[in-house]
């Protein structure tokens, strides 16, 4: 039976005929990928996604050795923080990603280092972590299954059952998983991280006391929120902290979701917050926790 594949996904409800033609090249679950992905969708741009395949990474890519890379027109452009700041040098009518007052541009762009260097090595822990663990070896079956219903081409079914094994020979993966706190228990890496998230959140509504999402928001929400969809084991673990979930729940309302951040193909689950019984915090007209 044929998989069904999402190669290529586009908007096609915002048609603005001013904009140049937008595609961003992106793995599923890549997380500075999916951070362009919640840009683009924040400015409410027009963007079309091409899921590259691993095995042919440097064919696909239209610059640069690694996603996201971000075409525009005839421009192209690599780094996912950058492209951020970029995107707000090209579109400046639409919604910013980052606030023009200095402090609280120096204040989002911080914490965006903290999402680059903290929260990222630390879902890599997470998914798929490294070693051969029972979870970790689910995790990887599931990432192998995820690149392959998504990526141009597909992934041979006997490199799918090897994916944990290639997983844990990646010089890349190995390096963010060293950035992380690893004298310390999975369990107890995640409850510090969901700890410093809450001090950036603070008062809230979003992270570093913005009124709206940032910057900051939209680096942050996807490794709360694709592993979860995912059906990743240990993802589940984020329905414990109601804040983080009541947070994920307010950016969603910013963020247009066409195209989808995970493709239908590969959820599993719900968003967080959307099941039946699941209390979650709110925010009053104040912006505050209620």
């Amino acid at each position: 039976m044929e998989n069904e594949k999402a190669q290529i996904t586009q908007n096609t409800t915002m048609e603005v005929p001013a904009t140049p033609l937008i595609t961003l090249y992106t793995f599923t679950m890549s997380p500075y990928a999916q951070k362009v992905h919640c840009y683009l969708q924040y400015k409410r741009l027009p963007f079309r996604c091409f899921y590259i395949n691993p095995l042919r990474l440097k064919k696909d890519l239209p610059v640069g050795k690694q996603v996201p890379a971000l075409t525009v027109g005839d421009q192209s452009k690599t780094d996912s923080s950058a492209i951020g700041l970029w995107l707000d040098e090209l579109f400046p009518d639409h919604a910013r990603l980052l606030p023009k007052d200095p402090a609280q541009k120096e204040a989002i762009l911080t914490i965006d280092q903290w999402v680059t260097h903290r929260l990222i090595p630390g879902n890599f822990r997470h998914y798929p972590g490294v070693g051969f663990t029972p979870r970790r070896v689910l995790n990887g079956w599931r990432l192998g299954q995820i690149l392959h219903k998504t990526s141009h081409g597909g992934i041979p079914l006997t490199l799918q059952i090897m994916w944990p094994l290639i997983l844990s020979q990646l010089g890349f993966l190995t390096d963010m998983v060293e950035m992380t706190d690893q004298h310390v228990s999975l369990r107890q890496a995640n409850k510090t991280l969901c700890e410093e998230f809450l001090a950036h959140l603070g008062e809230g509504p979003f992270l570093g006391g913005m009124t709206q999402p940032s910057l900051a928001d939209l680096s942050a929400y996807p490794h709360f929120v694709t592993p979860y969809l995912g059906g990743f084991r240990g993802a589940e673990d984020i329905l414990e902290y109601p804040k983080i979930v009541a947070w994920l729940q307010r950016v969603r309302e910013y963020l247009n979701d066409t195209p989808p951040l995970m493709p239908a193909v590969t959820v599993t689950r719900e968003f967080p917050g959307d099941q039946k019984g699941t209390a979650y915090v709110g925010v009053n007209a104040k912006g505050r926790f209620s």
